[in-house]
């Protein structure tokens, strides 16, 4: 079986296991990180592209935010599924690695990484930032019926995640593309929050 081949049947097995994400985590989502992870392998340097293509593809799959008790384990399915498309152990490995390690919700990462690992990571990343992480973040927000913003932190907003996630991504950055970046879409979220809030104290007036 041929790379494209292998990335297409990769790509379907992916497609199939969104029906719970909302709309920031669905298919063009794993598109963007597919493809910055692969502009990233370019700038770097570094990094097997098939590892990478595949890790980017499946790095949302059994997503601690949709997943149900019923589901089955994830990294099970990933290595069953790989196995059947004859790839080596080694890439089957770190695949579940990445899928099990990347989130920001896991908190501190591993201490020891692969490059493939962290050019997933940073893609991943990038794509909560800046203008298409604003969108993201506020079409999460609606899908968990979150508000807008909450001026006494009693319930969940989607500005408190700016605060709780989204701000700090700049400074978690691995490779040097990445945090060059994340700078200018740091910028961008900074920019605006100036406009949220000018915006929202106007209307508080």
């Amino acid at each position: 079986m041929n790379h494209d081949e292998i990335i297409k049947l990769v790509e379907e097995f992916a497609a199939k296991n969104l029906d719970n994400h909302d709309g920031g985590h669905d298919w063009w989502h794993l598109c963007r990180v597919r493809n910055m992870a692969m502009y990233l392998v370019k700038t770097e340097g570094y990094g097997d592209p098939i590892l990478v293509e595949i890790s980017a593809l499946l790095h949302d799959m059994g997503d601690s935010k949709f997943k149900k008790e019923r589901d089955s384990d994830t990294g099970s399915l990933i290595t069953f599924f790989l196995r059947s498309l004859g790839l080596e152990d080694k890439i089957i490995k770190e695949v579940v690695f990445i899928n099990h390690n990347i989130s920001f919700s896991k908190g501190k990462r591993p201490a020891e990484v692969s490059g493939e690992f962290m050019i997933v990571q940073d893609a991943d990343r990038l794509d909560a930032i800046g203008a298409i992480g604003i969108a993201r973040a506020f079409n999460y927000g609606g899908f968990r019926n979150n508000r807008i913003y909450d001026p006494d932190g009693n319930r969940p907003s989607t500005i408190a995640h700016f605060n709780e996630k989204l701000l700090k991504l700049k400074e978690l950055m691995n490779t040097a593309t990445g945090k060059r970046v994340a700078e200018e879409r740091h910028e961008y979220l900074e920019s605006f929050l100036k406009q949220f809030f000018r915006e929202w104290d106007m209307a508080a007036k």
